[in-house]
């Protein structure tokens, strides 16, 4: 048996929460909804519609919608590790929880010395626990069905490892840190 596809769609933009200044929208993120049929899209290039996506396909019955990225992780620098080496001595702390969140490289969910440790040996090795990888809020959403379009679900992506907003859509290295 075959689904009857759904004339709903799911809408929104994926926004890089670190930028600096923001906005700054994040593409070719993928946008996945696990259900009867799975359907994915992924976020608009650079441009005008930068970091948009509508995913449509849908079939009766829930879904599960989940953003996921690979690669683009540009903007990691030593300084970025040099802030997190000071917010484990207290000047100054990190800003706020979404640099918390990109600063844990170990992904142990607390922020030491060695996730600066871990963050400096990514800059020069591009192996260093988890620094480099994205993380999404939320991490995904439910939907019960979705049999009219629905609009403006948005996420907030985090590069782990890039605290200080040079992170850019291009893919290109920044020319310095701030």
């Amino acid at each position: 048996p075959t689904s009857t596809p759904s004339a709903g769609s799911i809408s929104g933009t994926v926004f890089y929460v670190n930028a600096n200044p923001p906005p700054r929208y994040v593409s070719n993120v993928t946008i996945s909804g696990a259900g009867s049929p799975n359907v994915s899209t992924a976020t608009a290039a650079p441009g005008p519609t930068a970091g948009q996506y509508t995913l449509t396909g849908f079939g009766a019955g829930s879904y599960t919608v989940t953003p996921t990225k690979t690669g683009g992780a540009n903007g990691i620098s030593s300084f970025d590790a040099a802030r997190i080496a000071q917010h484990v001595a207290g000047v100054p702390p990190l800003l706020n929880s979404n640099q918390l969140i990109a600063a844990d490289t170990s992904g142990n969910t607390t922020v030491s010395s060695f996730d600066a440790g871990l963050l400096a040996q990514w800059v020069v090795s591009t192996t260093g626990g988890i620094t480099g990888t994205w993380k999404f809020q939320p991490a995904n959403r439910p939907y019960p069905s979705v049999t009219t379009n629905i609009t403006g679900e948005d996420y907030n992506a985090i590069l782990v490892g890039e605290l200080t907003g040079n992170w850019n859509n291009t893919g290109a290295r920044p020319a310095s840190d701030n």
